[in-house]
């Protein structure tokens, strides 16, 4: 018997050894501790997760106990909190998420059959503002009933729900609150914070539940494909797109290539977002590039494969890992639980989550996207924390294929409504 290919004798052996160095604070504040303490803290909580039969059937599975157990265990003060220090440097200091989801995009993107690309893209923005429309009236209307207000339900869930996650969200609205009241920008986050916070809750257990309406409800779900396809030829390219890279031998050479291309692109977004176009984020300029290459056949086949195969090893082996973060990072337990009895608050962040899912499910359904995926990617992929809650709601609805996606969700869903937002303001607040 073996957890994740490692036998349980070395599994317990380097689980005692991370035990000993974080409570002896001796757990390095680099590289190697980071990852050391993400990957052993991702096997041991995801294990759990996939393991206990109410979480892992209804509530996620490893995914939500990836990000909830070690907040809870650092708001205990169970987890010294040099270890939430060590992770929150690794973040945000060397920049550890973007370049995860740089190589995670770029094999998903890249993996895609062209003619799904370009199918799908032109049928997804549809998706999305059907998405925000309903999340907004949504909001809207279940503010008006229990008395929280449609103003407030608006400016004070809704928007930062769908604006994006935090850096890309939450901060840069803050500073339009502010610019439009007058008021503290800090103050103002502190405000929006815990509606984003509790959204990315919500859309998680919701993914993990579209998953299993995907399993009771085949027809409503393509398994992780989002576009309907009904022609042979296109079904014919995507098998032999597929077969492609898990048939052809992994490669040394081949791999270390696929890895610079990876980042290689993220250097050009960079490029673009620094010195062209510095309005629009580098993650949307990434995406487009990678979109744009793919479609126009401008990388061999070979680099292509290798740059598959290298996101593989990445997501296969760090995903659970790299949810453990955002629980060290993100999450504050004190907030969590104080929003929680503020019962209309809830339950209009609940009805913003399952506005966005069901408007972006449905108007996917009419232009020819499965409900499932288009409910998840387009609707919950913008209801929670940007990259770090696209990998936890993916990993939820088993749907780790739609990152592309849900990064489009993320990043140019939320800009739209940064700019929505900036508009409102100056009309109603």
């Amino acid at each position: 018997m073996s957890i994740k290919n490692i036998t349980w004798p070395v599994f317990l052996i380097l689980v005692a050894v991370a035990v000993i160095l974080i409570y002896t604070n001796t757990l390095p504040n680099d590289m190697v501790g980071a990852f050391s303490l993400m990957l052993i803290m991702g096997l041991v909580f995801g294990e759990i997760g996939d393991r206990t039969p109410i979480v892992k059937d209804y509530l996620g599975g490893g995914p939500i106990v990836c990000i909830f157990v070690p907040a809870i265990l650092l708001h205990f003060k169970l987890l010294p909190q040099y270890v939430a220090d060590i992770m929150t440097n690794f973040m945000n200091n060397m920049n550890f998420f973007a370049f995860f989801i740089a190589i995670m995009v770029a094999g998903a993107i890249l993996s895609l059959s062209r003619k799904i690309i370009i199918k799908a893209s032109i049928r997804y923005v549809p998706a999305l503002l059907g998405g925000i429309i309903v999340s907004f009236l949504a909001a809207a209307g279940v503010g008006l009933i229990t008395g929280y207000g449609v103003k407030d339900a608006i400016f004070d869930i809704a928007i930062p729900v769908m604006g994006g996650g935090v850096g890309a969200g939450a901060l840069p609205l803050s500073q339009i609150y502010a610019g439009a009241t007058g008021g503290d920008a800090a103050t103002i986050l502190s405000t929006i914070m815990p509606a984003v916070v509790l959204a990315n809750v919500v859309a998680i257990l919701v993914g993990a539940q579209l998953n299993r309406l995907g399993k009771k409800r085949p027809k409503l779900t393509g398994n992780g494909l989002i576009l309907k396809v009904e022609d042979k030829e296109l079904m014919a390219e995507i098998e032999a797109d597929t077969n492609k890279s898990d048939t052809t031998p992994m490669d040394v050479k081949t791999l270390g290539a696929g890895f610079l291309i990876c980042l290689g692109f993220y250097l050009i977004a960079l490029l673009i977002n620094k010195f062209i176009f510095p309005g629009i984020h580098t993650f949307v300029w990434l995406i487009l590039l990678l979109t744009v290459a793919k479609a126009a056949k401008l990388l061999p086949e070979h680099l292509e494969v290798g740059t598959i195969q290298w996101s593989r090893i990445w997501t296969k082996n760090l995903i659970y890992g790299a949810l453990i973060p955002i629980g060290l990072g993100f999450v504050n337990i004190t907030t969590v639980v104080g929003a929680l009895t503020n019962v209309s608050y809830l339950l209009v962040i609940v009805a913003t989550v399952l506005g966005a899912a069901i408007g972006a499910g449905l108007v996917g359904h009419f232009v020819g996207l499965y409900f499932v995926e288009s409910s998840i990617s387009g609707g919950l992929c913008m209801a929670n924390m940007a990259q770090t809650g696209d990998l936890a709601v993916l990993s939820a609805a088993k749907r780790m294929q739609l990152l592309p996606f849900a990064a489009f969700s993320s990043r140019i869903g939320g800009s739209i409504i940064l700019v929505l937002a900036g508009l409102l303001v100056s009309m109603f607040l």
